[in-house]
């Protein structure tokens, strides 16, 4: 476990007073606890001014020592459901309305692309514009997220890593040099305000046609294990959240969710001896995205980012940081009967939207909604929203 909650649990309240295992049988629908999480993104956030700051938790109650743990205040719907909404903008400059959604608490983070970063400097204006227009809403810093894999993906070009995965997996020392291209990235990312690394992938190819390429370190788990956690140790040595990918793994797809629904039909058995990284560093990495495809093997017949199941599997394995999902706009996902709804039912943190803003202030509508009729539990979306917060805060001197 990452420390005590204290201090950011007492932030998280003051932001409230402010207004601001798997197994081959049939899946449950019931809803899974999520993975109790601690951290995540360089630079010191604002937290949210209060009239005065509630008594931490975690504290006695002031004059009567033997009253126990204060109870938590409830934080408002809007300000909990926009801290689990991450959204995307096009062009150089943020949008009026993303900004907006940022100072408004309608949006807790920001997915960055090439066209939104053509330079460094035009990278650090656009981040600076995001962070002040949550200082000036009273809000806790937004997270700030990008793809900087290396090699395919890479969205700052000219930025490290200055290999690929594949590369480096080839390489004698496969954990060794992952994690140096790990701190250069995150170095480079931190003086750009950049949070959030979502890499390295931890998927290990099966399938002969598989669209990873040379995202995947190697078709070896134990290679894949080892360099996965030491680029992942390498961001985080720097102060940047790393993100494993995309569990419980898309090695074995034939097709990319990002353009088609895709069910892997491996066993049980055969999933989980890819699952190495997860085990490995689990208790150590800041995030885990989740796949967009099904895993009738798991028990998972729909995309296992809606299924509690996932989630209980992903605990096993040790992990214990902030779930988020994959592009959420996508045709694995659109189609599905309320998707926003059953992900964080089922025990998800954070929503990624990537093709636009639209879909991102329609999940936020709907998932208050959600909550206002009691489809949802109000506790799930606080408890995902306080974590989140308490990852914003905790990293803030890392």
């Amino acid at each position: 476990m990452r420390g005590t909650r204290a201090i950011a649990v007492g932030a998280t309240l003051a932001l409230a007073v402010a207004g601001c295992g798997a197994s081959s049988a049939p899946e449950d629908d019931t809803r899974g606890s999520a993975p109790v999480t601690t951290t995540a993104g360089p630079g010191t956030p604002t937290a949210p001014s209060a009239p005065a700051t509630p008594t931490s938790p975690t504290e006695p109650t002031p004059g009567n020592p033997d009253a126990g743990p204060a109870p938590e205040q409830r934080i408002p719907v809007r300000e909990a459901v926009g801290q689990m909404i991450v959204t995307r903008y096009h062009g150089a400059t943020p949008t009026k309305s993303v900004l907006t959604a940022i100072r408004s608490g309608r949006a807790g983070g920001v997915i960055l692309f090439a066209d939104n970063v053509p330079s460094s400097a035009v990278a650090r204006k656009a981040v600076r514009r995001l962070v002040r227009a949550a200082e000036d809403g009273g809000r806790p810093r937004p997270l700030v997220l990008i793809d900087q894999e290396g090699g395919d993906v890479k969205r700052l070009r000219r930025l490290p890593p200055d290999v690929s995965a594949a590369t480096i997996g080839a390489s004698p020392s496969p954990e060794a040099r992952a994690r140096r291209e790990g701190q250069k990235t995150g170095r480079a990312l931190r003086r750009l305000g950049i949070d959030v690394d979502l890499a390295p992938v931890a998927d290990v190819p099966r399938a002969p046609d598989s669209f990873l390429g040379t995202r995947a370190f190697s078709r070896s788990a134990e290679v894949v294990a080892r360099a996965a956690c030491g680029f992942a140790a390498g961001l985080q040595d720097e102060g940047v959240s790393a993100a494993l990918k995309h569990f419980p793994g898309l090695g074995r797809a034939g097709g990319n969710t990002d353009f088609e629904r895709i069910e892997i039909g491996a066993s049980e058995r055969a999933i989980r001896t890819d699952l190495g990284a997860y085990a490995r560093c689990g208790a150590d990495v800041d995030f885990v995205m989740l796949s967009s495809a099904a895993y009738p093997g798991l028990g998972i017949r729909r995309p296992a980012v809606l299924a509690s199941r996932t989630y209980r599997l992903l605990a096993e394995q040790g992990f214990d940081g902030l779930t988020i999902s994959d592009a959420f706009d996508t045709p694995a996902i659109v189609g599905q009967d309320r998707p926003a709804f059953q992900a964080v039912r089922a025990g998800l943190d954070v929503l990624l939207f990537t093709a636009g803003e639209r879909p991102a202030q329609v999940a936020f509508s709907r998932l208050v909604a959600d909550v206002r009729a009691g489809r949802l539990r109000r506790e799930r979306v606080e408890d995902a929203a306080r974590r989140i917060i308490d990852h914003k805060l905790r990293t803030a001197g890392r």
